[in-house]
Order: structure tokens, then sequence, then C-alpha cells
């Protein structure tokens, strides 16, 4: 505790520039409250119309829908594409298609229009009675299935051969440790920002989009190849953890950078403009593209972890303070164009939720923490009303303090789904959530997990410390090596952090 003491002090009105100030940063608060309550309106309504199925191909986007008879009273009606930019609050129709026969559609759109790949949009029907207003009759619709000439012979999703698993990995280290350890799948950190450049030079692309000029660097796959490529060759299973650095220049903010973003070491990308998540996009579908096959150089990414703990987004995934609602429609934005990415060429490709330990977070009304329990309930429910999708969790199951010296003393981590931490002591609680059918995938099977990232604390490097160490170790091993459902254990870090 601390006394502070203050003499003199003066107090003066506000100026006129600090009242205009305020009254638009309140004006931005009731639009945000506003966005957050249309989404909930969405999510909790009852659809009548449907689109049934939305199939892409090598040439083109098949859609299949159904107008129901209790929305006969328009006139009128429309299949509107939604862009990856486009929060479901978004009314404009840049791009619709009249609906001839509303009873029972299917309709054939050529994949590629102008510029855009019709892979990355979502679907749904509005209605009009007057021309002029529409209104959303169904549920928006990403893909369902995604059928390629890339990926006839795919060779099946490969699994770890066991669950020792570990992350921080650098193509700078000895890679032969990995083989003797007996690791069989590694995190890494895939920086988007390295992938960008402001000028072109040998082998950058130009990115097409409106504004300042902006090139694809494939260069910085050098840096990846070398650790990619090693786990090829001795079948370790890659993970990719994609990140957007937060710029330290503001006035050389990445265009990746979502604009609302205050802080934080990373960020969200811009998924609020045409120009920033076409650039996003690209980036993932060039990534994605060159990472897809296992069998040969330079190897494959098979799992893409979104982000980095987006329940803790002021620090890890900074957008800047959203109502929960608007953070998680943005995100599952983010997660639709990572998944569509890389399933362009690997069909098995898979996209993960990263998250802390955390758990039941209560909502405060700060905007400044996302509850895990939440988000992923959250992230099933876009995901049965807008069409399955094969998404999984990354979870953080650290000690309830990160400085704790063992890993069964967690005063918080309680046997139930109240509980306030989820961490290895109480593991078995994320099982009894994700299996419980609301939370399957469309096949009736719990979405896999991967224990992306945890550790346990030295004090130092004395016997007992380190020994009190591996003794955590041997705990956590214990605890999910009969469960199936964790594919790996990610042990933060190779190296000391």
């Amino acid at each position: 505790d601390c006394s502070v003491q203050i003499r003199k002090v003066r107090l003066r009105p506000r100026t006129d520039e600090e009242r205009r100030q305020a009254a638009e940063r309140e004006e931005r608060r009731k639009s945000k409250i506003a966005l957050a309550e249309s989404i909930e309106s969405y999510l909790a309504t009852d659809f009548q119309s449907e689109i049934r199925e939305v199939a892409v191909d090598d040439t083109e986007v098949s859609i299949r829908g159904a107008v129901s008879s209790s929305e006969r009273g328009f006139t009128s009606w429309r299949l509107r594409e939604v862009l990856p930019h486009e929060s479901l609050s978004e009314t404009n129709a840049e791009y619709s298609i009249p609906i001839e026969s509303p009873s029972n559609f299917h309709l054939h759109l050529p994949r590629a229009a102008e510029s855009r790949d019709r892979l990355y949009s979502a679907w749904r029907i509005e209605g009009t009675t007057d021309g002029a207003r529409w209104r959303p009759v169904s549920a928006r619709r990403y893909p369902d299935t995604i059928s390629l000439t890339a990926h006839r012979g795919a060779h099946p999703r490969p699994l770890p051969g066991n669950q020792k698993g570990l992350g921080g990995i650098d193509p700078r280290a000895p890679l032969d440790e990995l083989s003797e350890l007996g690791v069989t799948a590694i995190t890494i950190n895939l920086v988007l920002n390295r992938f960008l450049s402001e000028t072109p030079g040998r082998g950058r692309e130009p990115i097409a989009v409106t504004g300042p000029e902006v090139y694809f660097d494939p260069s910085a796959f050098q840096y990846y190849d070398r650790v990619i490529d090693f786990a090829r060759r001795h079948s370790i299973v890659v993970s990719a953890i994609v990140l957007i650095p937060q710029s330290k220049n503001a006035n050389r903010r990445s265009p990746l950078i979502h604009p609302d973003s205050d802080g934080g070491i990373y960020t969200m990308p811009d998924l609020t403009s045409k120009r920033g998540s076409r650039i996003y996009a690209f980036v993932m579908q060039r990534i994605a593209d060159r990472y897809a096959d296992p069998s040969r150089s330079p190897g494959a990414i098979t799992n893409w972890i979104a982000h980095n703990e987006v329940d803790f987004h002021t620090v890890w995934t900074n957008m800047g303070q959203q109502p929960r609602s608007v953070y998680i429609e943005t995100y599952y934005r983010s997660l639709r164009i990572i998944a569509s990415a890389a399933r362009r060429r690997n069909p098995h490709a898979r996209v993960f939720v990263s998250l802390t330990h955390h758990w039941t977070v209560p909502d405060d009304g700060l905007w400044r923490r996302l509850s895990p329990r939440e988000t992923l309930d959250s992230i099933q429910r876009y995901s049965r009303l807008e069409g399955d999708f094969p998404w999984g969790v990354a979870y953080h199951p650290y000690p309830q303090s990160l400085f704790a010296k063992d890993a069964w003393h967690d005063a918080k981590a309680k046997e139930d789904l109240e509980t306030p931490l989820i961490t290895i002591q109480n593991i078995d609680v994320l099982v009894q959530f994700l299996d419980s059918p609301k939370m399957h995938d469309k096949s009736g099977k719990i979405r896999p997990v991967l224990l992306s990232e945890q550790g346990y604390h030295s004090a130092s490097y004395s016997d007992e410390d380190q020994a009190s160490q591996a003794g955590s170790l041997w705990y956590a091993m214990k605890r999910i090596r009969d469960k199936s459902w964790i594919e790996s254990f990610h042990y933060h870090r190779w190296i000391d952090h």
C-alpha cells in the first residue's frame, strides 16, 4: 500500500475540443452497443427460410435454398452475397442475384467474380415489398463443401504419433533435438507481416486492392521452410499460430492491422474494409498453398491456430474496446477466412480457437475480456446456423499462477462447468463441455483439442526446483494420456522463457 498527497488542486471546465471528443466517443460506444444488440438478435432468430447448402468447386459456387411460405408476403427475393469484411449489420447490397423460384431454388454462380474469389463469401436470402427496402429472411451461409481438383489423392489428415509436443520452435535452433526427445507435434509462430512489402522487388507479387500499393513477399518463406520440411521428414505434425504484430510506428501501420486496434502485442486482422480483408485472405491463401502437402517438400501445416488467446484480447489479439458479441463475430469471420484459405489445397486442414486457462469470466461492461466458455458456445452457434466447418480448440491450461512450483494446487480449478479456470488439474471439465451434443460437429463427433501452450515454472536451476518442474510435467502427461480427443500437449517452451 502507499499514500499519495496532492496539494493545490485546481479544476477547470473541459474545453470545446474535449467536449467534442467526449461526444464522439459516446457516439462510437452507442454504435457498438447497437451492433452488439443486432448480432445477439440475429443469433436468437428462428429463421424459417434457409440456404440449405453452399458447395464450391474449381469453377462455380452451387447454392440450394428455399423461402418459407410464411415469408410469401414479399413481392421479390434475392440472394445476397456477403463479403468477408461485411458484418451482420451491413445493409449494402453491392452483389445480389434475383431468386425467380423462391419455393425451391438452385443457383449456379461462377466462382470468380471480378477480382474476388467467392470461396470466401457467405450468402443469405433477402425479401422486399417495394423494391427499395430489403430484409434478411435467412441466416448467412458459408461454404459447406469445398471439392477441388487439388484435393484428389490428398493424404489423410496426419495425426501425431503421441501427445508429446513443443512450442517456441525456432529454425535457428538444433532441430535434431526434436527427434531425440520423441516430439511428434510442434507449434510455430506464423507472423503475417513478414510477407508484406510496400515496395516492388524481385519475386514480389502485387496484391490487387485499391489504395496504396502492397506486395506479397515470398522471401519470408525461407524462415519457415527449414522447420516445416524437417517436420515432414520426421513425421512431426505442424500447427501454425497466425499472428499479426502490433505496429511500433503509428504512422506506418501494416494494412493487416484492425483499424480499432489500440495496443497489445498482436492484433485482429482488418476485417472492416474490402482492402483489409482481401490482403488478409491473399496472404493466408499464398501461405496455405505452399504448405499444403505433407508428402513433399517443403511440407505441410495441418492445424491453423487463429491468433493468440483471444479471450485476453486487449493484449494478445487487440481490436480496441468492443462488446463481446462484436469481437466474437469478427473473430469468427477470421476463422472462416483461415479455414477457406487452408482448404483450397488441403481438404484436411483445420482451424483452432486459441484460449487461455480462464473459463467463466463475468462481463463487467468494460469490454476488456471474453469468457472462453461463452466464446466457444458462440462459435458453435455460428457454425450450426451458418454451415459447419472443421474447427477445434487450442487451449492453454497453465496452472492458476504461471509461477506456480507445481501443477496440482490450483484452488480455483473446480470440477464443474462453472469453474473460473480450467487447468491441467481439472482438464476433464473441458471434455465434459465439448462432449455434450450441442457442441459436437455435424457428424456428431467431439471437436479435436490441442493443448497448444502451457508450461511449469522453476524459480532457479536448483535440483529441487527442477525436480518439481519435471514432476509437474509428469503429472500433466499422466492426466491426458488416456484422452484421445487431446491430440497434442505442446510444452512451452523448448528453451527457457
